[in-house]
């Protein structure tokens, strides 16, 4: 339950573009789940986080959590799942043409999973 309501909080603190008191959120939510259980909750949680962090302008290291999240997200069949991954890909593809180390495989990833119905 700590973990549903950290999430939310760093939602919105993401909406009011406090990046930096979202980051703290989200990497509460995550403290608090079990890993190997929540599987997409983990995974958009982590690209919550991923966003948060771009919002602080850390672009490689968004880039890593968002590669993380779509290590949760494969194999997951669900809209909210699918919408994700779009978001990963389209925020990769941006920080690809701005030269940010690693989006391009993080993109071309995430077209792979959307390729394969996510």
């Amino acid at each position: 339950m700590a973990a549903t309501v950290a999430s939310h909080m760093g939602k919105t603190l993401t909406a009011m573009k406090d990046h930096t008191a979202a980051e703290r959120h989200y990497r509460r939510a995550l403290a608090g789940r079990t890993p190997g259980t929540y599987q997409l909750k983990h995974g958009l949680t982590t690209a919550n986080l991923g966003r948060s962090v771009a919002g602080q302008h850390r672009y490689e290291e968004a880039v890593g959590l968002w590669a993380k999240s779509l290590d949760f997200m494969a194999g997951v069949v669900s809209d909210r799942n699918r919408q994700g991954v779009k978001e990963i890909q389209a925020a990769s593809a941006r920080y690809r043409k701005g030269g940010v180390a690693g989006a391009g495989s993080l993109e071309q990833r995430a077209t792979e999973l959307l390729r394969n119905k996510a």
